[in-house]
């Protein structure tokens, strides 16, 4: 079989939801304020419903976040935007958010991957902590993340969490299987 009939199987299967996918709701207004990044949401009983399924991913993962609607994703990418040009603008404290792209009438924000941990010590699995770096909850600002908390603040959006976990004994397929589901979806932010 021709390879890439085969990675665009598997990013059709994932894209269509023939797969397991993992998709959880949560509201930004929702999100926890932090005091110096002292709270993290996969800590707070309110978010167990989002994090505990995460926290049994110890595989390379694929994710994304949609809204319900191609103007909510908009609306949320317009902050985004609005957020990193204010802090070119005035030279602020900038977080590092995710580049933008010429996509347009989608519903999903942004996909991403996440490779497993080579670590042994126990830990925030990888998939739990990249999610808590693009809600916001991250001391260092330069690791790359939507950053939600820091733009959209308190705000009423509604969005899905996609997850689906990637067994392979060779990552390098994640990337090939990420770019496929990317052009599928258009995130509206990102590179792909």
């Amino acid at each position: 079989m021709e390879l890439d009939k085969v990675f665009e199987s598997i990013s059709d299967d994932i894209v269509s939801k023939k797969v397991l996918v993992y998709s959880e709701s949560f509201n930004i207004k929702d999100l926890p304020h932090h005091t110096e990044f002292s709270v993290h949401p996969n800590t707070l009983p309110e978010f167990n419903h989002l994090f505990r399924p995460l926290d049994k991913k110890n595989n390379d993962c694929l994710y994304w976040f949609e809204l319900e609607s191609n103007e909510k994703a908009k609306e949320l990418n317009n902050l985004l935007n609005e957020y990193r040009l204010s802090n070119i603008k005035n030279n602020a404290n900038f977080r590092n958010i995710p580049a933008t792209n010429k996509n347009e009438n989608s519903n999903v924000l942004y996909v991403g991957v996440r490779r497993k941990s080579k670590s042994k010590a126990p830990k925030l699995t990888n998939i739990v902590g990249r999610i808590n770096q693009h809600f916001g909850y991250y001391k260092n600002k330069n690791t790359q993340g939507l950053q939600l908390i820091h733009f959209a603040g308190k705000l009423d959006f509604k969005l899905t969490l996609n997850v689906v976990e990637i067994v392979s004994s060779n990552n390098i397929y994640l990337n090939i299987i990420e770019k496929k589901v990317a052009n599928k979806l258009k995130p509206l932010c990102g590179r792909h």
